[in-house]
């Protein structure tokens, strides 16, 4: 990681502590924000800003004190920014959850999934606008886990081990493919 971005374990923690307990009725666990912070990331967007950040959280405010919530989305911001940075310098990215799923069972990388799907649909129609076949394709795995859409040609995909499988191992691979076709410089 390049160490200019990087966040201190101890904030991670903090993050984690904060994301997966109680005091957070409104927002993603810790997965499903890394999730949303990546699919920020590589899409249209590019970055958390005010309304990804109310988005995220229902439309209310993280936290009840006005300067903890801010504390919270400029710490957000910085996570963001160690996403951005590892993959704009090629690195490949680490996602905080195994790559695994299970037919018909939740586990982290379903909720990390979840958290990509819904930073695409703050900007879906900026996402699909150009190469709209090759989008669909690329997000299919994020979609399939993410288990946000009711489709019933998504469900054969969800109950089969093989696919799965498959499809978790492609994640990070698709995450860089995704970043490059929107903020790879023309022509290259």
């Amino acid at each position: 990681m390049h160490e200019q971005y990087a966040l201190s374990e101890s904030t991670l923690l903090a993050l984690e502590t904060f994301l997966d307990g109680d005091a957070n009725p409104n927002g993603p666990d810790f997965a499903g924000m890394h999730g949303f912070l990546t699919g920020l990331t590589v899409g249209p967007r590019g970055k958390l800003d005010e309304e990804a950040m109310l988005a995220c959280f229902d439309d209310e405010a993280p936290l009840p004190n006005a300067q903890a919530s801010a504390d919270l989305y400029s710490d957000l911001q910085a996570w963001q920014k160690s996403i951005h940075a590892a993959l704009y310098h090629g690195v490949r990215l680490v996602l905080p959850c195994p790559l695994h799923a299970e037919p018909n069972d939740d586990t982290p990388l379903n909720s990390w999934c979840a958290g990509f799907m819904e930073a695409l649909f703050l900007d879906e129609d900026d996402w699909y606008r150009i190469d709209e076949d090759e989008i669909a394709d690329m997000t299919l795995p994020m979609l399939v886990l993410s288990d946000l859409i009711e489709d019933p040609d998504l469900m054969p995909l969800r109950r089969d081990r093989k696919m799965l499988a498959g499809m978790t191992s492609e994640i990070p691979e698709l995450i860089t493919s995704i970043y490059l076709h929107f903020h790879a410089p023309e022509g290259h």
